[in-house]
């Protein structure tokens, strides 16, 4: 049987981070043609204590009005959630060469 998109993301969360998903909110949908990859990004309220799998070295809280996406993959979908939220998005600068 297949798993819908929400439950997989609560599926990952719980293996990744031990916390648990309280809901799986789609963000959007991103064409990433850089690495030839569709993002389906989704916000995931999650509870409980966090201990990180073997696959992750680090996290760190940041305050929303501090993040900084970059413009392209994920960001875009960081950014989306910001503004969702009513913070004001303020892009990284891509790096010149």
């Amino acid at each position: 049987m297949r798993e819908s998109p929400a439950v997989a993301v609560a599926r990952e969360v719980k293996e990744e981070t031990n916390l648990d998903a309280c809901a799986a909110n789609l963000i959007g949908v991103y064409d990433f043609a850089r690495n030839n990859e569709v993002i389906v990004a989704f916000h995931v309220p999650a509870a409980g204590e966090i201990r990180l799998s073997p696959e992750l070295a680090e996290y760190r809280l940041i305050e929303p009005a501090r993040l900084r996406p970059w413009p392209f993959g994920t960001g875009l979908a960081l950014a989306d959630w910001m503004r969702s939220r009513g913070l004001a998005v303020q892009f990284l600068p891509l790096p010149h060469g």
